[in-house]
């Protein structure tokens, strides 16, 4: 279905792309790890925040469904005149049919703003002056199998992997998994009871990984980016750790006292000694302790966010703080009555809207 195109007024599209490109640097301040060597968006600070990926508000009250979509705005720059014309084609629109950019007021910027469902995932890009490019901003690629490259985008609540191979996806729940407290009987009782009845069905509910790996997934394809390659190096090397630990066994099947081996082996220099001797190679990444640190921050920041960002499907984790943490004054009443500050449908609030 062809996204609506949502009206915005100019200093909505200021508010959002001047803080990160109006900036007349010409270092490359955000070329983390080199991943942007001879790339504009080494210039720009936090490319990855394009095409703005925003709530969206509903025209009048009869859009009763406005909580399924997002505002996702496309902004091209063009310093000094340098385009007089650009479209643009996307999955999420048109393929054939292009959507028109307007000049923002006498800016420098070009922006149009589609109405388009949360939890998808699609490619676009530009024509400028006649001629196909990439987003120069935005990070994120996609290649077909024809070899053909595009920019990407998704929006929030996407529940599959972008990021990572099904088996190193695997790998990262049950890393995960055993370090979160969700991991208890208590918490599997509380799963198993279907915790929030509210629980939107188009989400991931990834077991007693409250969705933490799929948060993570999201996150290196776009906040932290710059930590992808860690991860593919970090998930290779503990795979093999495992594999030649235990041959012919399934890493998804491996008891949990396995992975607190591991954690153990990789947070303490005197034992790191192990895991290098099955598998672990200190040239590819030398300090097993920090990448430790990375997943276990990664970790606790996902399964506490909104579920917008791919992890605490339905308000899991949430709803477990609930249940568990009571008043003093009085045990029936929720110390953490989450519900009032998220917007509807998991919440009550009328003030956020996500």
């Amino acid at each position: 279905m062809r996204s609506e195109i949502v009206k915005k007024e100019p200093g909505y599209i200021f508010n959002n792309c001047t803080k990160y490109l109006a900036r007349d640097n010409s270092e490359p301040r955000h070329n983390y790890f080199g991943v942007f060597d001879g790339q504009r968006r080494a210039l720009i600070s936090e490319a990855w925040r394009f095409p703005v990926i925003d709530a969206h508000s509903p025209a009048s009250a009869a859009e009763t469904d406005a909580y399924e979509y997002n505002d996702v705005t496309f902004i091209y720059v063009a310093p000094d005149d340098e385009a007089s014309s650009v479209e643009l084609v996307a999955s999420c629109a048109s393929l054939t049919q292009p959507v028109r950019l307007n000049r923002v007021g006498n800016s420098i910027y070009f922006a149009v703003t589609l109405k388009v469902h949360k939890a998808e995932r699609h490619r676009y890009r530009f024509i400028v002056d006649g001629s196909s490019v990439l987003d120069p901003i935005n990070p994120q690629i996609e290649t077909l199998p024809t070899g053909d490259v595009w920019s990407r985008f998704f929006t929030w609540a996407y529940n599959e992997p972008i990021s990572f191979e099904r088996w190193e996806f695997t790998l990262l729940d049950r890393l995960t998994r055993h370090i979160l407290q969700f991991n208890s009987d208590e918490a599997k009782n509380f799963q198993a009871r279907g915790n929030n009845e509210k629980n939107v069905a188009n989400l991931y509910r990834l077991d007693i990984s409250v969705g933490v790996a799929n948060y993570i997934d999201k996150l290196v394809a776009r906040e932290e980016r710059h930590q992808l390659g860690a991860y593919k190096t970090c998930l290779e090397m503990l795979a093999e750790v495992l594999r030649r630990r235990h041959p012919g066994q399934d890493i998804e099947t491996l008891k949990e006292e396995e992975f607190g081996k591991l954690y153990d082996e990789m947070a303490d220099g005197n034992l790191v000694k192990n895991i290098i001797n099955d598998g672990w190679d200190p040239n590819r990444y030398n300090n097993p302790s920090y990448f430790l640190y990375l997943l276990r921050r990664h970790a606790w920041t996902g399964a506490f966010s909104h579920p917008k960002y791919g992890g605490n499907p339905g308000g899991m984790a949430w709803a477990y703080m609930q249940e568990t943490y009571k008043t003093n004054d009085n045990k029936s009443v929720t110390a953490f009555d989450w519900r009032r500050a998220i917007e509807p449908p998991l919440g009550t609030s009328t003030e956020y809207k996500g």
